[in-house]
């Protein structure tokens, strides 16, 4: 249901029982740090733009138009129209969906240029041509509140999800897929929504590509909204609504195609407001990599451990952006408590918790268990000519990943027949790049269980 309410503006509508979404988001408090860079262009790939007077000053120009493509392009069409003209061009869906998602961008990333790309179900190669020219034009996020669906094989153009079967692989969409891949790998970063928007358990293959950040849907408390898919590739969450919900607060209100204000609910609605803070965030840290500013979304997000649902939690924009330069790195520490242990006949394990204090994940954390302090010469009389037997030794190690700003239980299995009453522990990273550093600790261990 999209209702219309007249006098909201972006500029202040965080300030409004309707900015609920961007207060969840943390994004007030954010702009106090940052509202964004010219140089990161988000790239909002929907069905048909019409603009909105707010939009004046925030859409991307092209320094080198060729063909009219001042703001972008008509992919559909092949002209730089952008709006929607087909036999539904009345629909206020088809009228409103692209400029309310470029409303969102601009309420929380107000200095980041937006670039217009229009794809559509009726071409269906529009889509991959779209990707591609938000690449070729420099577009650092792209937001892609649709995707290709498996088209009938009868007509070659009717989505089958449109006809009663269900999301599957477009095995037929090979361009897309490959689009996808490229934009990541040439440092761009890609939001979709999850699924669709009926509440279940579901999978979408493209929002599903390790090339796309899928992101979950919430409502005005930041629980599951009550149209959020349970997948298990949600990536994050961001606000996208109360959709049975009759209370007008409860949805998202943004500019529609007829210099109006509606509200809308959804998961393309969580997808936008996702790579909106995204632009945030690598505005104030413009010299990071995709990658990079993708950890640092997840790790930053205010949740408890993953779910289905929301991911690794709603999004907090001013945690990211607050981020201090200590914490943009990897920083392994071993937690000194007494570790549980796990003593066999045959083998003794220990429990230890490893935590990363830095903000980027940790792919190979190696974790050394010694018998003695590794820092330290276990005899000096041994040199290089005459080495003594080793005394401090290894006895156990394992890798474990470890993700930014959180902490990972790992065991290790012990070389060692008797229960030591301490050893040394030593973790590192193993990653491409990663900071050159260790933490070495003496544990005391107690017997117990695991």
């Amino acid at each position: 249901m999209i209702r219309e309410i007249p006098d909201l503006f972006l500029e202040t509508l965080s300030d409004t029982p309707y900015g609920w979404p961007l207060r969840q988001l943390n994004v007030p408090r954010a702009h106090k740090i940052t509202k964004g860079n010219k140089d990161i262009i988000v790239a909002v790939i929907d069905l048909g733009y019409r603009f909105h007077p707010q939009h004046e000053g925030h859409l991307w120009v092209n320094p080198n138009p060729k063909k009219g493509d001042i703001h972008g392009w008509d992919f559909v069409d092949d002209d730089d129209t952008l709006k929607y003209e087909g036999s539904l061009k009345e629909n206020a869906y088809l009228r409103d969906h692209h400029a309310f998602i470029v409303g969102e961008v601009i309420s929380v990333a107000p200095k980041c240029p937006i670039m217009i790309i229009r794809v559509g179900y009726e071409r269906q190669d529009s889509w991959a041509d779209g990707i591609n020219y938000a690449i070729e034009k420099g577009a650092k996020i792209l937001i892609i509140p649709h995707a290709v669906l498996t088209v009938d094989p009868e007509d070659g153009y009717t989505p089958l999800f449109y006809r009663g079967t269900d999301f599957t692989y477009p095995i037929e969409r090979e361009d897309f897929h490959k689009a996808l891949d490229r934009a990541y790998l040439s440092g761009c970063l890609i939001f979709m929504g999850v699924a669709d928007n009926r509440g279940r358990r579901v999978a979408a293959a493209p929002s599903a590509f390790s090339s796309v950040i899928a992101v979950g849907s919430s409502n005005r408390r930041g629980e599951p909204s009550d149209m959020a898919c349970s997948s298990d590739y949600t990536e994050i969450a961001a606000p996208a609504g109360q959709r049975r919900s009759e209370n007008p607060f409860d949805h998202v209100w943004s500019t529609g195609g007829a210099n109006n204000f509606v509200c809308m609910d959804g998961g393309c609605m969580a997808a936008g407001f996702a790579g909106a803070v995204a632009a945030l965030v690598w505005s104030r840290f413009p010299h990071l990599k995709n990658y990079q500013i993708r950890q640092i979304l997840r790790n930053t997000a205010r949740g408890k451990g993953w779910n289905p649902y929301l991911g690794h939690g709603i999004l907090d924009a001013y945690r990211a952006v607050n981020l201090k330069p200590r914490d943009l790195t990897q920083n392994l520490r071993i937690k000194s408590e007494p570790s549980l242990l796990d003593v066999k006949r045959t083998l003794i394990s220990i429990r230890i918790e490893i935590e990363n204090l830095g903000v980027f994940d940790v792919e190979k954390a190696l974790i050394t268990a010694y018998n003695g302090d590794p820092l330290k010469a276990a005899d000096r009389k041994g040199t290089i000519k005459r080495p003594v037997i080793l005394k401090t030794k290894q006895i156990g190690h394992t890798i474990s990943k470890v993700l930014g700003f959180e902490s990972s239980k790992v065991t290790i299995d012990l070389t060692l027949k008797k229960l030591p009453r301490e050893i040394y522990l030593q973790a590192f990273s193993l990653d491409l790049d990663a900071p050159h550093n260790a933490d070495t600790a003496l544990i005391r261990l107690s017997e117990g269980s695991s």
